[in-house]
């Protein structure tokens, strides 16, 4: 089974997915409007065969989500 790493920064994922015999493919999409500069996070997890996923991931908003700004 796939490790679940929607949401994780984008370093811990692929590291967490490549230990558990993962291949990784990484696709860079921006946010809708807004100005990205937060960490990158997974926002989507595709798998590709028996052995390989696919990773999208954006950059957070600046002063978006989070503990830190009101969620």
């Amino acid at each position: 089974m796939i490790p679940d790493v929607l949401g994780y920064r984008l370093n811990d994922a692929v590291s967490l997915l490549k230990n558990s015999g993962y291949k990784v493919t990484v696709v860079i999409t921006d946010p809708p409007g807004g100005s990205p500069g937060g960490p990158e996070r997974v926002v989507r997890l595709e798998a590709k065969g028996s052995d390989e996923v696919v990773l999208t991931v954006a950059c957070e908003e600046k002063g978006k989500g989070g503990i830190h700004n009101g969620l």
